[in-house]
């Protein structure tokens, strides 16, 4: 499609993304000559008349969001069959990417882009807009760091929509909240707990919850705690640790309400590390204090007093002498009393030295100055133990310093001995020794499993519901109608006790990527292929995308081929090219790459009606007849080294 020019403004430049709702491209509009992103809806839900009434709704409401940290949508179109978001183009990458290829970040950095996150998302919010997809590939990081969110219109329109493609619809299961994984209305807690999840995985390296199944994932969101941040990385501090655990609580209500919330809480996180870790100068010491003065050195006089009278001048004159008195006789009186006074004060030593050790036993064995001592009272937040069994939470609740009690809750859709509810609620901080009542589940009964096959997945999901089963979703590529119930397991008629899981294989029509996981000479693997058009007409063409991931280098240069088998078994038609229309030959590819590669195969104008074969493979470039070897057929059917991918009808 490069080189589509849509309602004559917006120009198709080259495709930089693919998804199993939409693709992506880099386009120019020409009327104000800035470059954008476009993004074109699949078939599958562009002939939906009722989700595109709602997706061009909520793509017209988050048109109206204006902040540094949401991609801005500028134009939301239709082009004939094609529907269409004009976007702001952002010159970055994916976060997905970065994890992918750094690994975890550090703390600082994965803080700061959370606060970003959680910044545009919060404004979103206070417009009263839900995201619902939260997840690294919607996170968008500019050259200068600075973090965009995207797909807020199209992940409101398909929370609403009725459509349950968990890669599409709720993000990928790894990144949705406990209330998406049961099937309940998306709010903004649900958003905070994502950004938690994306938080965790920053830190971490990897996600809280990993599986490889769907349903799996769906389970471990809504009945398991993640395990300590810091296993993965002893780096994290534990104000942060205890912040990520609160985003990832399972109920709504102990998380924070909103991202704007979170966003606050994660700025004053980093302001205070910022002040605990900065450098602060010393506090200079003071001077020692003057010394006295010293006593003059000897020998020197001190100088007079001030005001001192100066001493008195002889008169110069001769002065007769004056007359000497006659020497008197021994004072006696003044010797007796001087002794006396003498006998006095020694035999007043031994008392006082009496006194004073009496004084120095009193000082040194006087007992302390009683306290009256202040009583305080210790408050502790509540664990969350719902959905785990009740001698577990006893251990939990029994290690916080609180007591507990336990009751049966009548017709609770759970296995037997787990806690359903809990009073005090989880994260409410009570006082050490608070007794915290727990409700669990009695002896379940055994309900009898209905048929579901050909059900719209909302009605077989109340049904299960209503009966006491657990709901887990499984969507997959399907020709049938969107919604659908393909299969079910167990299968009808199974007698299932109450809270048991119940899996629905759901057709999440031609928008799902098709998973083939076939190996191709231990060199290549062919990991699905999307296929948008499951009905054609004689002389239309025909696309079909097959994702390659090379094991190692490869020296030797291969051909694509793509080839339509009719209903009589012969080749009717087929396009035979090296990938991406020869740009980009397996001989350049390197190990763990990946890359989706586009082709197009015309259906003859005589060609029967009927179910055709959609088969692909490799050769050598110059010899058809020596295709590469088929090690693994994975998901897919193979026939001399010929991979069965699906197949389509050819109508009249």
């Amino acid at each position: 499609m490069e080189g589509t020019l849509l309602n004559g403004r917006y120009r198709l430049v080259e495709l930089i993304g693919s998804g199993g709702m939409a693709v992506v491209y880099k386009g120019v509009d020409t009327l104000l000559h800035r470059p954008v992103a476009i993004k074109i809806l699949r078939e599958a839900y562009a002939s939906d008349p009722a989700f595109l009434a709602r997706f061009q709704r909520e793509a017209r409401a988050a048109a109206q969001l204006d902040h540094p940290n949401i991609v801005t949508v500028y134009d939301v179109g239709q082009d004939g069959n094609l529907h269409y978001i004009v976007m702001e183009y952002v010159d970055g990458e994916d976060l997905k990417s970065i994890l992918r290829r750094e690994g975890r970040l550090s703390v600082e950095r994965a803080v700061e882009i959370a606060i970003q996150i959680a910044a545009g998302v919060g404004h979103a919010h206070k417009k009263g807009i839900v995201h619902c997809d939260i997840k690294p590939q919607n996170i968008l990081v500019t050259r200068d760091g600075l973090v965009k969110v995207t797909d807020f219109g199209i992940a409101r329109a398909l929370s609403e929509s009725g459509l349950t493609d968990p890669e599409v619809v709720w993000g990928s299961p790894t990144y949705f909240s406990p209330e998406q994984a049961a099937g309940e209305r998306p709010v903004p807690a649900s958003d905070v707990y994502s950004i938690g999840v994306v938080l965790y995985e920053m830190l971490a390296g990897v996600p809280p919850f990993r599986a490889e199944k769907p349903a799996a994932l769906a389970l471990m969101h809504l009945r398991e705690e993640p395990p300590p941040l810091s296993l993965h990385n002893p780096r994290v501090p534990p104000q942060l640790e205890w912040i990520v655990r609160k985003l990832l609580a399972k109920e709504p209500a102990a998380r924070y309400r909103t991202a704007e919330q979170l966003a606050i809480v994660l700025q004053e996180y980093r302001d205070r590390m910022a002040q605990a870790t900065g450098m602060y100068a010393p506090t200079p010491a003071r001077p020692s204090p003057a010394r006295p003065g010293a006593p003059p050195e000897k020998g020197v006089s001190p100088p007079p007093p001030p005001g001192a009278a100066p001493p008195r001048r002889e008169p110069t004159g001769a002065v007769p002498p004056a007359p000497v008195p006659e020497e008197q006789g021994t004072d006696w009186l003044t010797w007796i009393l001087g002794a006396i006074a003498t006998i006095a004060v020694i035999g007043l030593i031994p008392l006082w030295a009496l006194v004073y050790q009496a004084w120095s036993r009193s000082e040194r064995y006087a007992p302390p100055t009683p306290s009256t001592p202040t009583a305080t009272v210790t408050f502790i937040p509540v664990p969350n133990v719902q959905g785990r069994r009740w001698e577990e939470a006893r251990e939990l609740l029994e290690a916080a310093g609180l007591r507990f009690t336990l009751e049966e809750q009548k017709g609770a859709v759970a296995s037997e001995g787990t806690v359903v509810r809990q009073e005090p609620p989880a994260g409410e901080r009570v006082p050490v020794g608070t007794e915290v009542r727990l409700f669990i589940a009695g002896k379940p009964q055994e309900v009898e499993l209905p048929p579901l096959t050909n059900v719209r997945s909302d009605l077989a999901r109340s049904a299960l519901e209503q009966a006491g089963f657990q709901v887990v979703e499984q969507v997959v590529w399907s020709t049938e109608p969107i919604s659908n119930v393909l299969a079910q397991e167990p299968p009808p008629g199974t007698r299932l006790s109450a809270g048991s899981v119940v899996t629905l294989t759901v057709s999440g029509g031609t928008a799902v990527p098709i998973p083939l996981q076939v190996n191709l000479g231990n060199l290549i693997i062919l990991e699905q292929a999307e296929v948008l058009q499951a009905r054609v007409r004689p002389g239309e063409v025909f696309g079909i995308s097959l994702r390659w991931r090379p094991l190692t280098t490869i020296s030797t240069r291969y051909v694509v081929f793509v080839h339509l088998i009719g209903p009589d078994g012969r080749l009717v038609a087929q396009e035979d090219v090296e990938p991406l229309r020869g740009s980009r030959p397996t001989d350049t590819w390197v190990s763990q790459m990946a890359l989706w590669d586009p082709h197009q195969v015309v259906i003859p104008a005589d060609a029967p009606p009927g179910t055709y074969q959609v088969r692909t493979g490799l050769y050598p470039v110059g010899e058809p007849g020596n295709r590469l070897r088929v090690v693994d057929p994975g998901q897919a059917s193979v026939e001399s080294n010929s991979i069965l991918v699906t197949r389509i009808e050819v109508r009249p």
